[in-house]
């Protein structure tokens, strides 16, 4: 029953404002109503427009609110999942954090070039054989 009620209160936020936005365009407008009666007229399309951030804060800004519903997104999958259960909420949960996972990976790799540093991962072998290996310190003065 919970997550019905969480569902409709998603969904009244989604479906929500653009209803009031049209109710309060359509009391200021001075035709009202009688712009939506004409059915031989064909609404224009309004163009696509994608709003670029103007600065490298504002850029910085949008990729953490990017990450935030992102993990957001994840919880609420895994507690669906958790509380309902069944193979497809499961499914979901991971192709949620498959994208989580390929975006993040993708922001670690634009700061990496951004300032120019690489990761370094450090085998085994690497390892052990810089163990075995004897250096010269220099002496104290």
């Amino acid at each position: 029953m919970l997550i019905l009620i969480g569902l409709g209160a998603l969904w009244a936020a989604v479906l929500l404002p653009p209803l009031i936005r049209s109710q309060i365009s359509t009391r200021s407008s001075g035709a009202g109503i009688a712009n939506h009666l004409d059915v031989y007229r064909v609404p224009e399309m309004k163009s696509l427009r994608v709003s670029l951030p103007q600065s490298a804060s504002a850029a910085k800004r949008r990729r953490r609110d990017i990450f935030i519903f992102m993990s957001g997104m994840a919880v609420f999958t895994f507690l669906v999942s958790i509380a309902v259960g069944g193979i497809f909420l499961w499914t979901v949960h991971f192709v949620v954090d498959l994208v989580l996972v390929g975006y993040l990976t993708l922001i670690t790799q634009r700061r990496d070039l951004d300032t120019g540093e690489t990761s370094v991962v450090l085998t085994h072998s690497f390892i052990a054989s810089s163990i075995e290996e004897e250096y010269d310190y220099p002496e104290a003065i």
